[in-house]
């Protein structure tokens, strides 16, 4: 451990680098292995917020980079479930179509959500623009 680290309001070099195995590991207890740590002193790091924001920062961009690797693949999975439509199966088929159905609907809802939600932000920001808040 660093002490300067420390000292200086960050995180020490064990945190540091305890923190890739941890976000790569499918449970803490298999993080805490490959870190070289006990569970125990995972869940004291994880009571200070500063090592907290870093484990969630890294977390979520390991997140983002799985997101985006599934949207990049997005029109091949389309592409593929559509040319199940085909199948002589016609219980396949038929779950087929009940996928394509229902995602459909669910892109159809959230579109909508995003509609509402848009609208009424604009609602928020006239109202408080009418209250002399130009936020």
């Amino acid at each position: 451990m660093t002490k300067k680290n420390k000292q200086e309001g960050g995180l020490s070099d064990r945190q540091l680098k305890a923190i890739p195995f941890l976000v790569a590991s499918t449970s803490y207890e298999n993080g805490c292995k490959a870190a070289g740590i006990s569970r125990g002193t995972l869940y004291e790091w994880l009571n200070d917020p500063l090592f907290k924001a870093e484990f969630r920062s890294q977390r979520d961009s390991v997140i983002d980079g799985a997101l985006d690797m599934l949207k990049g693949h997005v029109s091949a999975a389309v592409e593929a479930l559509v040319g199940l439509l085909d199948t002589e199966n016609e219980y396949l088929r038929r779950n087929v179509a009940n996928d394509v159905i229902d995602h459909v609907l669910k892109g159809k809802e959230l579109e909508d959500l995003g509609k509402r939600i848009s609208h009424l932000e604009e609602v928020v920001k006239e109202k408080e623009n009418q209250r002399g808040n130009p936020n």
